[in-house]
């Protein structure tokens, strides 16, 4: 069995996976949402959903720092990595003793096109693709009272750092009904890109923003609207983007 990753690259498997080691959350609940629970191995410390899954099994580090050792020995038939969000250098080094999937995701279409080749990967193509069609439906048929809000969304403190529109964070946030003033990946940032917004979103993750930070970028810019959001419903593609367009339409709607 032959597959294909986001980063072009052919993965030979013995047999459709059974035992999968997931280095990313948003990936561990969309195995889980596909069915696939009985079928992960073990998954990083910061997977969270489905917590009854999770909790019972091995944690293999974080998604930038992932134990290869723990991994090779669980001997597993497939593992499963983000380009973004696992290091590059342990990726290769992994991908020399067990098959290593890459997704490369930044835009909801390519949050579809990992949906459909998890569905491919694991013979499971009807559900990945009423997953894909929920998701259509909802973005398609979804509507905001948000428009014209130019908006920076901060990703890190010192230094100030924000996700710009070439992001998965910059695709959900058009799908918000934000204007993302920040071009290209993660840059970093000064005064002049805080002028320019309307409003400031600060995240819940990777950096912990927390109410004291808004109050104090509140205080430092009165004419600004400066809010806490949920970093999962930025960030996480795969089935939870459902979860995502509900917080979108009960809580970014009514501001």
């Amino acid at each position: 069995m032959k597959i294909t990753d986001h980063l072009n690259r052919t993965i030979e498997l013995k047999s459709k996976p059974k035992r999968v080691v997931s280095l990313v959350p948003s990936i561990t609940e969309t195995l889980a949402g596909l069915g696939l629970e009985k079928n992960l191995i073990a998954v990083t410390r910061f997977c969270r959903y489905p917590p009854d899954v999770v909790e019972q099994l091995p944690k293999v580090g974080g998604p930038k720092n992932i134990n290869l050792e723990k991994i090779s020995a669980l001997k597993p038939d497939l593992v499963i990595a983000v380009k973004e969000e696992n290091d590059r250098s342990q990726i290769l080094e992994l991908s020399e003793q067990v098959p290593v999937v890459v997704f490369d995701v930044n835009t909801i279409e390519e949050t579809f096109d990992m949906l459909t080749r998890l569905g491919q990967i694991f013979d499971v193509e009807k559900v990945a693709k009423r997953w894909v069609t929920s998701i259509t439906e909802k973005t398609t048929g979804f509507k905001t009272s948000i428009s014209n809000h130019k908006a920076l969304y901060l990703i890190w403190k010192k230094p100030w750092m924000a996700a710009g529109t070439d992001t998965f964070i910059g695709s959900m946030m058009q799908l918000a009904g934000f204007e993302n003033i920040i071009e290209g990946r993660y840059p970093e940032i000064n005064g002049k890109e805080f002028d320019k917004a309307h409003i400031i979103l600060l995240a819940t993750e990777p950096y912990h923003f927390t109410e004291t930070h808004r109050k104090q970028l509140a205080t430092e810019f009165p004419d600004k609207k400066v809010v806490l959001v949920d970093g999962e419903m930025f960030t996480w593609y795969g089935t939870h983007m459902l979860k995502a367009l509900d917080y979108f339409e009960q809580v970014i709607s009514r501001w």
